[in-house]
């Protein structure tokens, strides 16, 4: 019997082997935008919101999922596969909505998180604040309905929800601590900006998808906590490029809309781990100076090249690239001594190789 697809794959009954992870998230955001519209035109926009996040984003977290999924043959249909892996692409939405949620109701904004809604009349008293922490929220119990709605064989569905739950635990204690770093006034260890990232980032976002897309497959649970691992490693180290990016100029903008990487040279209102060495050496007043720069409107050319050049200067560029490379060495390292399926090591190499060049 051919298996037909349901709003988590195509929501038009043609054969499931045509969609993606990607249209099945289509489909389900479709779904919800039409069901918000019937109760209300401004709620209808919530929907609209995670609509454009998601679609901005790069696909990595359902790409991760499906990596790690196919890898192992006991994996259920495509149905299925797709309903989890859009879960964890949306968990990611919520991630980039909450925090740009967090950063609209600070004093202060990243340049990069002013875009054309802000020209909207409801930014003027805090609504537009609101409705992207609801979008934020809807995000995030749409993953949970993804999941639970999946029809995964039980055993694996309630592994998944507990996977989820983590994540949700993990990233809440990294937003905590983010806002705790952006509100000190005296230098932040460099160790405590990298916990922030791992906690608010690498956990979420890189180790859920990849624990899942195996727990989905049948891996056995010593692969599965290898791949717990290796994500965190992943997303330390792709963190980590997008700012040595960020910092050597040749970061692509576009790469970065509808993520919650660090993508700007300088973030006036959160640390970075490259700023955060820059400020606890000699050029942390000459930082600290475009810092403040920053918070009062986006840095022009000059500015940006300035920075750069404490980058530099300061060693911080060349000390993050060694935390990348040993993050790598970290991965590389764990997947040769968990003996990973050679389909699974060999994706994961090229995602690394590709991911973290900068």
């Amino acid at each position: 019997m051919t298996p037909i697809s349901s709003y988590t794959s195509s929501g038009t009954g043609r054969r499931s082997q045509e969609f993606t992870p990607a249209s099945a998230l289509r489909g389900f955001l479709a779904h919800s935008g039409r069901k918000a519209a019937e109760l209300s035109p401004g709620y209808e926009r919530v929907w609209e919101r995670i609509a454009r996040t998601t679609e901005a984003g790069r696909g990595l977290q359902q790409e991760l999922v499906m990596t790690s999924v196919e890898a192992y043959p006991a994996r259920p249909t495509r149905p299925v596969l797709n309903a989890v892996a859009a879960a964890f692409e949306l968990l990611h939405t919520a991630m980039v909505l909450r925090a740009e949620a967090g950063g609209l109701r600070g004093v202060a904004r990243a340049a990069n998180a002013v875009d054309a809604e802000c020209a909207d009349p409801t930014d003027r008293d805090g609504s537009r604040a609101d409705l992207t922490a609801a979008a934020g929220d809807l995000a995030l119990t749409g993953a949970y309905r993804l999941i639970a709605t999946s029809r995964a064989p039980e055993t694996r569905m309630l592994k998944l929800l507990e996977i989820l739950d983590e994540s949700v635990f993990h990233a809440a204690a990294g937003e905590r601590l983010v806002a705790e770093l952006s509100r000190r006034t005296e230098p932040v260890p460099h160790d405590k900006a990298l916990d922030a990232i791992r906690l608010a980032i690498a956990v979420p976002c890189y180790e859920a998808p990849l624990r899942a897309g195996a727990v989905l497959g049948g891996a056995p649970t010593a692969h599965v906590i290898a791949l717990g691992s290796i994500g965190r490693s992943l997303g330390m180290a792709h963190e980590l490029s997008g700012e040595l990016r960020a910092a050597a100029g040749t970061r692509d903008e576009a790469e970065y809309e509808g993520s919650v990487s660090s993508s700007p040279v300088l973030h006036p209102d959160r640390c970075t781990v490259t700023g955060v060495l820059v400020e606890a050496g000699e050029h942390g007043p000459a930082w600290q100076n475009l810092r403040e720069r920053a918070a009062r409107g986006p840095l022009d050319a000059d500015d940006v090249a300035r920075a750069r050049d404490l980058l530099d200067r300061s060693g911080a560029a060349r000390s993050v690239a060694r935390i990348v490379d040993t993050s790598v060495r970290r991965a590389k390292d764990t997947m040769a001594a968990t003996e990973l399926p050679a389909i699974l090591e060999d994706g994961l190499l090229a995602w690394l190789e590709r991911e973290t060049a900068v």
